[in-house]
């Protein structure tokens, strides 16, 4: 009698999992991973599903977010004519991929620009600095992760003194990530100069019966006076003190500073993530009048989970399609879709030469076996795998035939594609294309080429659990 009713219990519960599953559009890989976790973990499968299994942000934010979306397409559409520059100044690939950036984000393509690749966790950290205190009107900044310490103490001295001498100055954190800044004296320290704090997707038990808690804000920026800003991929954490007891050693970041029009764009990029938490309104200040300072030529391609498009999934497939001789990625998390993975194996096939360099550790074990899955699909295409083995290689980068660099905040996975706010630049610059390729070459010298001969000998235990990872990583 108690197994009828325990198993009419499991039908009803797997039942009701899959009708819902089935009654939204996902894809066939996120579907089939939760159907097989319910069937095979009833109970735990539907209670995690119900936490993350649907891209729920809540009813208010969806409201802003509909009502926001007309007002920041209606702004970018107003940006300078002399900032922008037509996408058919640019190369066939290149225009295609500007073409698709705008009408996906809205943000067009703009000119005047002088970028700075910064590779040095220490000398970035200092630059940033430097710019704060130098700033006469506004310092907006905007990471995933705040972690007291070693030279975020220096930081978090300069915006104190910025503020105190007049300088608006306002800090988006991710509640998630920024967790212990949050209980730190820096902290109170922000908030006792009168700098505003925006803590961002706020995690807390009652929210979860409404929001998915696992979405988060993983965009790192900050823009001093609104004509000088820093992107990429570095957290305001010191390597030398974050997360050592992970045993990956310490994380390899890069970051580009930009002088013109693009540092504005990021600032309002940020700005609507701050009205979407604040339920504020989105209206940034007029875009001051820079003089060109270069002839770079950028766009800003913000991503999020408000979208049903996985755009930043549909950019990276265009810019992959669009190589001619070479694409070299960097990225701490490779957990691709099949469109992506198709893509790259396609490049490799007719001819184009593929690198892929990711760390040799990663602080997430699960992320690492899913990942591994791929291997030898990746190697049999002739695609070069390389293991970077001096930390945690965080940095995010695409450079496709050192003509066009797509950098910033997004890994090659599926939650940075569905789940995270985003921000990417990217480079219409041969340039500056040209110095992150030798950043990435720098990277290579670095790490060892994964053989396929080598990586057949694994154990077949360690093959069956990357599989079974693999094929539960939508869910990672």
């Amino acid at each position: 009698m108690v197994f009828s009713f325990l198993s009419f219990v499991y039908l009803a519960v797997a039942l009701a999992v899959a009708l819902r599953i089935f009654s939204r559009r996902s894809s066939h890989g996120t579907a089939l991973a939760w159907l097989l976790l319910v069937i095979l973990l009833p109970a735990v499968g539907a209670l995690i599903y119900l936490l993350i299994g649907e891209r729920r942000l809540g009813r208010t934010w969806m409201r802003r977010a509909i009502t926001l979306q007309p007002q920041i397409l209606r702004w970018a559409r107003n940006i300078p004519a002399t900032d922008v520059v037509a996408p058919d100044t640019l190369s066939m690939g290149a225009e295609s991929l500007s073409r698709l950036a705008t009408g996906l984000a809205g943000l067009p393509l703009m000119g005047g620009h002088r970028l700075r690749l910064l590779v040095e966790s220490e000398s970035i950290m200092r630059m940033l600095i430097a710019d704060i205190d130098a700033a006469r009107y506004s310092v907006h900044l905007e990471f995933y992760i705040w972690s007291a310490g070693g030279f975020v103490d220096d930081l978090v001295a300069a915006l104190v003194n910025a503020a105190r001498r007049g300088v608006a100055c306002r800090a988006l954190m991710d509640s998630l990530g920024s967790r212990s800044f949050f209980k730190s004296e820096a902290i109170a320290s922000l908030r006792a100069a009168g700098i505003e704090i925006v803590e961002v997707l706020p995690v807390n038990p009652l929210r979860a019966l409404f929001v998915r808690l696992d979405l988060r804000d993983h965009r790192k920026i900050a823009v001093i006076d609104r004509g000088v800003a820093y992107t990429g991929s570095m957290n305001v954490a010191d390597p030398r003190f974050f997360k050592q007891d992970a045993g990956v050693g310490e994380w390899v970041d890069a970051m580009v500073r930009i002088e013109g029009p693009a540092a504005w764009a990021l600032e309002a990029v940020s700005l609507s993530l701050t009205a979407l938490q604040t339920g504020g309104d989105f209206a940034p200040p007029e875009p001051p009048a820079l003089s060109p300072t270069g002839n770079s030529r950028v766009q800003i391609f913000p991503s999020g989970p408000q979208s049903s498009i996985r755009h930043i999934e549909a950019l990276l497939l265009t810019a992959i399609y669009a190589a001619r001789r070479e694409i070299v990625l960097t990225t701490p998390y490779f957990v691709p879709s099949e469109t992506l993975l198709t893509a790259l194996r396609s490049a490799a096939v007719r001819g184009v030469h593929v690198i892929l360099i990711v760390p040799k550790k990663v602080d997430s074990r699960l992320v690492r076996y899913a990942s591994d899955a791929y291997n030898d699909d990746l190697l049999v295409s002739g695609i070069t795998i390389l293991h970077f083995g001096d930390g945690l290689l965080h940095t995010k980068s695409m450079v496709i035939d050192e003509q066009i660099t797509i950098f910033g905040t997004v890994n090659f996975d599926l939650r940075s594609f569905e789940l995270n706010f985003e921000v990417s630049l990217i480079a219409y610059d041969r340039q500056f294309s040209s110095e992150v390729r030798a950043l990435q070459r720098q990277y290579e010298s670095r790490s060892q080429a994964l053989q396929l001969e080598q990586w057949r000998a694994r154990p077949h235990w360690r093959r069956l659990l990357e599989n079974a990872v693999q094929v539960m990583s939508p869910l990672l």
